[in-house]
């Protein structure tokens, strides 16, 4: 050591306290980016030498830059993050299905009920309301039969209830089609995703080579998008060992797991859904079955095969039996002309929801309240018996009358609206506070970084005046003591 080794670890010093005040900046600068985890300067020293007075140190410099991250929580964000996205996809693909039941819910008290599903006569004018008003109007008709007011209300009623049965069944065949394609759109959207983050490998392998850990902006833009990606499928990370800081990205099997990315290496996930309920998820180049569990593709499959298709499927059995039992009634007995009240020419599409259609020979003229030979007027046997159909219970409809079947199938759907509501809400909690505690770890503190800039500052002016020192001693030495 001597006056120029001084001077030189003085120099070092100066250089590290500039290099603080820099990143100081550079953290300041990107406070509201929310890629970005706040960086560290690291100084200290590189080793130390033996003086006659012992051993002194070679001085402090930046031996390097790191981020503040919790790789445990960024997993745990990762994690959240997609179950988070399932519920918030459900949710969102329910509301739907509720707008298009055009069925008004309740839900006063947590009670899952619908308005216009009584006899009351508060509706709302959805199908329970409209359903009520069909039965209603044979109940008025058995009242007055010989009345062509009557049977021309009756006919306005029926028509009223296959066109709602019509509408709401083609809403929810558009929304199951939407549903798809936007699953396939999320889809397109992971692959591009997948591929970049072996990019991102790439290039942090590249630019950190011997010197782990510092390609900080890279790496901040891979975790970005690994919690983009988080968002459409649940995933799980892990580090390469010497590998200059690659990851592995990984998703479920059926068999256990397969590699999404492994350094430079990339998979994209494939979705065959041309089976009806049951989509399949493949890796294109191991063609192995993926699970899909989390994230929003997740939660829109969840949705359309399982609370929609059940609307769906209730729907067509509710028109089906209606088809059934109406024209069995109105069959029966020795009636002239044996014609149908619905349109059942054998075909299994008209008695669906959306299929479902009133007899074309049906009028007020054709349209007879009695199933007797003579046709008497005033007789009102069948209107009366199609009438109390609407408090019959039916075998095929879990021995329920039609208003009561519809009630259950429209509690069923608001009942998981709800809960998957509640456990949005529950899981929101959860995710907010992750973000809090790693926006604690990693996010920029304006009053943080200003304490340290005036700390590197005022090192940096106190480092000066040290080298003025040793310059004045420099001084005394080469131009006073010759």
């Amino acid at each position: 050591m001597s006056i120029l080794g001084d001077l030189a670890n003085a120099t070092k010093a100066l250089n590290a306290h500039r290099f603080g005040v820099t990143t100081v900046g550079t953290n300041i600068a990107n406070v509201n980016n929310p890629e970005y985890a706040r960086q560290r300067a690291d100084l200290g020293e590189r080793g130390t030498v033996q003086t006659v007075a012992g051993i002194r140190g070679l001085g402090v410099e930046v031996l390097g830059f790191s981020h503040m991250r919790d790789q445990i929580l960024d997993r745990e964000v990762l994690r959240e993050t997609s179950i988070n996205s399932s519920l918030d996809a459900q949710s969102s693909a329910l509301r739907k299905a509720e707008a298009n039941m055009g069925q008004e819910i309740n839900r006063t008290g947590d009670s899952a009920f619908i308005d216009g599903s009584s006899n009351n006569g508060a509706g709302s004018g959805g199908l329970a309301e409209t359903l009520n008003d069909y039965f209603n109007a044979f109940h008025s008709l058995s009242a007055n039969p010989s009345s062509d007011a009557e049977k021309e209300s009756l006919l306005q009623k029926a028509e009223i209830l296959v066109q709602k049965l019509n509408v709401t069944a083609e809403r929810f065949e558009d929304l199951q089609s939407d549903l798809s394609a936007e699953v396939v759109t999320n889809l397109d959207d992971a692959n591009r995703i997948i591929e970049e983050i072996a990019r991102l490998n790439v290039e942090i392998a590249r630019a950190e080579g011997n010197r782990a850990g510092q390609a900080l902006s890279l790496r901040d833009n891979r975790q970005a998008r690994l919690e983009e990606f988080s968002e459409y499928m649940q995933i799980s990370t892990s580090n390469i060992p010497d590998s200059a800081g690659q990851i592995k990205v990984t998703i479920n099997t059926l068999s256990g797991t397969v590699d999404l990315v492994d350094e430079g290496r990339f998979e994209k996930v494939l979705l065959d859904d041309s089976i009806a309920g049951l989509p399949t998820f493949t890796t294109d180049r191991t063609g192995e079955t993926a699970s899909m569990k989390g994230g929003s593709i997740h939660g829109l499959l969840i949705a359309r095969d399982g609370p929609i298709q059940e609307y769906r499927d209730d729907l067509d059995l509710l028109a089906s039996e209606l088809v059934d039992q109406v024209n069995g009634l109105y069959n029966s007995g020795a009636a002239p002309g044996n014609t149908n009240f619905f349109t059942d020419t054998g075909d299994p599409a008209e008695k669906t929801a959306k299929g479902i259609s009133l007899d074309a020979t049906l009028s007020t003229l054709t349209f007879r309240t009695t199933n007797a030979a003579g046709q008497e007027q005033g007789d009102n046997s069948l209107a009366l018996a199609l009438a109390e159909l609407d408090s019959s219970d039916i075998a095929n409809l879990g021995d329920r009358s039609f208003s009561s079947f519809y009630r259950a199938t429209v509690s069923d759907l608001a009942q998981e609206v709800a809960t998957v509501n509640s456990r949005l809400e529950d899981e929101g909690i959860v995710l907010k506070l992750l973000k809090e505690e790693q926006d604690s770890v990693s996010g920029v503190s304006i009053d943080e970084e200003m304490t340290d800039m005036m700390k590197f500052q005022r090192a940096f002016e106190a480092t000066g005046r040290h080298i003025r020192a040793i310059d004045e001693m420099l001084d005394v030495i080469i131009n006073r003591l010759i």
